[in-house]
C-alpha cells in the first residue's frame, strides 16, 4: 500500500513536471505572450464551438421532440452531423492549442478538469446513442414522440455542452 501512494505521487510529480516543461517551452510562451496568437486561436475556438454546438442543439431539440418534428430525424442528423463534426474538429484542435498556450494554468484549474471529464461524457453519450437507439431509427423516424432513450440523449447532450461552456469560460478566469 506504501508503494502504490510513493508510486502515485510520483506519477503526480513527474506529470507536473511534464506540465512545467511544457509550458516553459518556446512555443507555448509565444502563443501565450505574443500579440496575436493566443487571441486569434481563441477566437477560432469560439466560433468552431459555437458552429458545433449550434448544430448539435438542432438535432437535440429534434431527439427531444421539441422542435423538427416533422422532419425525419435520421434525415436531420444525416445533414448536420458532418458540420458538427468539421465544427468539433476545429474546436478540439484550437483548444489543444489554447491548452499548450497554458498548460499550468489549466492543470491546477478545477474547472478545467471537470471540462474535460463532460468533454468525455459527451463523447460517450454520441457513441451510445449511435451504438443503441439510433440502430433502431427507422422505427421512430418519423414519430413526433421519439423513445425515452432518445430524449434521454438530447437532454444529456444539452446539459454536458452547458456544463462543458460554463467550465470553459470559468477556466479563463480562475
Amino acid at each position: 500500500m506504501m508503494y502504490a501512494t510513493h508510486l502515485n505521487s510520483k506519477i503526480k510529480m513527474s506529470f507536473l513536471q511534464f506540465i512545467q516543461w511544457l509550458n516553459d517551452t518556446h512555443w507555448s510562451t509565444a502563443l501565450r505572450e505574443g500579440d496575436n496568437a493566443f487571441p486569434i486561436v481563441e477566437s477560432f475556438h469560439i466560433l468552431a464551438l459555437g458552429f458545433s454546438v449550434g448544430t448539435i442543439m438542432l438535432v437535440d431539440l429534434r431527439l427531444m421532440g421539441l422542435s423538427f418534428r416533422r422532419v425525419r430525424a435520421s434525415d436531420l442528423i444525416r445533414q448536420f452531423e458532418p458540420w458538427a463534426m468539421g465544427g468539433f474538429s476545429v474546436m478540439l484542435l484550437s483548444g489543444l492549442l489554447l491548452f499548450f498556450a497554458e498548460p499550468l494554468k489549466a492543470y491546477t484549474t478545477i474547472a478545467f478538469r471537470i471540462k474535460i471529464l463532460l468533454l468525455i461524457l459527451a463523447g460517450l453519450n454520441v457513441w451510445l446513442f449511435h451504438k443503441g437507439i439510433y440502430r433502431r431509427v427507422a422505427q421512430w423516424d418519423d414519430a413526433a414522440v421519439v423513445p425515452w432513450q432518445a430524449k434521454l440523449t438530447g437532454y444529456s447532450s444539452l446539459i454536458l455542452w452547458l456544463g462543458i461552456i460554463v467550465c470553459g469560460r470559468w477556466t479563463t478566469y480562475f
